[in-house]
């Protein structure tokens, strides 16, 4: 029987279906197993099959290549290095059967390259312990921060950078992303709303040109056709309407529907990109999902949403948070499922946010990393919005304080970026280069925590 060519084998994988994955491989040639084994690196849509060990041994033991390229010309061994989930088990059996720890991406990382990014983690030292070595990958050169006089001071270097970038964004993609247009939505949203100056006019403009590109959608999201990104962009473009306000629409009447759609019969939703630490959290597109919902069912159909944002709530509650952004979204979500009853549950979820917090007043995006604007921000307005924590409380300024000492003079902070890069690289508008899209999310998330700080 001639081969199938590799898809039917990778979606066996994905499925983590044993029965059919050794069915087709009988039938799968060399090329064959080499896409299917670069395939287990992050995301494939299923948690059970990404580093799964076994089907690794599975496809190693019928030929595959342990040293094959996949996706952007990395090898599992790359993809697995750069995982929040830090698979012990399989990175040590692919040293041991010879995978090659000192390769390199067109880019010159190397697998250590992408394991530090994750801080010195059990995968680091396997990796050195193997001789490893870092690459040619370097981060942009960064000016010294340069911190403003208050919190107010600070805001007012941000929101010009921010609703700039956030037009030239749109006008140069011709589409709405969460780091540049949504966040920045929620950011001038929480300016406004304490009195710090922003340009409405622009604000107007933006939230306009958004409703323009989520109507085109709006006929193949009535088909199950999501904009690119799926729930996490779709929940992510409705939050950051709603905290502009914008009145439910047949546009949004549509993304909702295409929201209830793709949810799973426990309730959550999956995100299907690996771009940690923004689209890399089930917990996330969970509560940012419920959180559409919530504000955008089309109120004729209302009695269709209401289970859907139950379930919702039911699975946030069960959820084992991993990551700062894990956290800080269950707290959120939480927060928006409302129910006095689960006060408990929510001071649970806040102290164990809280106890992430560092020395130096910031979190890490992992427990592994060292403070930054993009976690410390989150974090803050997770606690602060959920009720867990005043602005005054000393934890809160010791935050406040962290951010403020790392800010750079142009209104931004800089964050390197841990995602795997695939799409043609453009400047934005926005600082920082190649790290300019996660750098746009934190100074955002950065921006609305100062916010409460600033006063009147």
């Amino acid at each position: 029987m001639k081969s199938a060519g590799p898809f039917p084998l990778i979606a066996a994988l994905y499925a983590n279906d044993a029965p059919c994955v050794d069915l087709l491989i009988l039938f799968a040639d060399r090329a064959t197993l080499n896409m299917a084994l670069a395939s287990l690196g992050p995301p494939n849509g299923n948690p059970a099959a990404f580093g799964n060990t076994k089907l690794i041994e599975r496809l190693l033991d019928c030929g595959a290549d342990v040293n094959a390229r996949g996706r952007g010309g990395r090898s599992l061994l790359m993809d697995l290095a750069n995982s929040d989930s830090f698979p012990v088990e399989s990175v040590t059996m692919l040293i041991e059967r010879g995978a090659a720890t000192n390769t390199r991406t067109e880019a010159g990382q190397t697998a250590l390259d992408f394991a530090v990014q994750r801080g010195q983690t059990p995968i680091v030292d396997l990796l050195v312990k193997a001789g490893a070595q870092p690459g040619n990958a370097s981060p942009v050169g960064v000016s010294p921060p340069k911190p403003a006089g208050s919190a107010r001071a600070a805001l007012l270097r941000t929101i010009p950078l921010l609703q700039r970038s956030d037009i030239g964004f749109v006008q140069k993609t011709g589409c709405v992303s969460c780091h540049h247009n949504s966040l920045t939505a929620m950011t001038v949203a929480a300016a406004r709303s304490a009195s710090v100056p922003v340009d409405d006019q622009a604000a107007r403009t933006q939230l306009a040109s958004i409703a323009s590109y989520i109507d085109v959608w709006r006929g193949r999201a009535l088909e199950g056709l999501g904009i690119p990104g799926d729930a996490d962009t779709v929940s992510y473009l409705l939050i950051g309407m709603a905290a502009e306000k914008h009145p439910p629409d047949p546009a949004t009447d549509a993304l909702a529907r295409y929201l209830l759609g793709r949810q799973s019969p426990d309730g959550h939703w999956r995100n299907v990109a690996h771009r940690p630490p923004l689209e890399s959290s089930t917990i996330q597109v969970t509560a940012a999902s419920l959180r559409a919902l919530q504000v955008f069912a089309p109120k004729a159909r209302r009695d269709e949403y209401e289970p859907a944002i139950e379930r919702a709530a039911q699975w946030l509650k069960q959820a084992q948070a991993a990551t700062t952004e894990d956290r800080a979204f269950q707290l959120l979500g939480l927060r928006w499922a409302g129910e006095e009853q689960e006060i408990l549950r929510r001071r649970k979820a806040a102290s164990d946010l809280l106890s992430e917090q560092q020395t130096d007043g910031g979190w890490g995006e992992l427990p592994s990393l060292a403070s930054d604007a993009y976690a410390t921000g989150q974090a803050l307005v997770a606690l602060k919005d959920a009720g867990a924590l005043a602005a005054t409380d000393p934890a809160y300024q010791r935050g406040v304080e962290f951010l403020l000492s790392t800010q750079l003079e142009d209104g931004s902070w800089y964050v390197r970026s841990r995602s795997i890069g695939f799409q043609p690289y453009f400047e934005s508008g926005f600082p920082h280069g190649h790290d300019q899209w996660i750098s746009a999310a934190a100074t955002n998330w950065a921006a609305m925590a100062l916010v409460p700080a600033a006063g009147s």
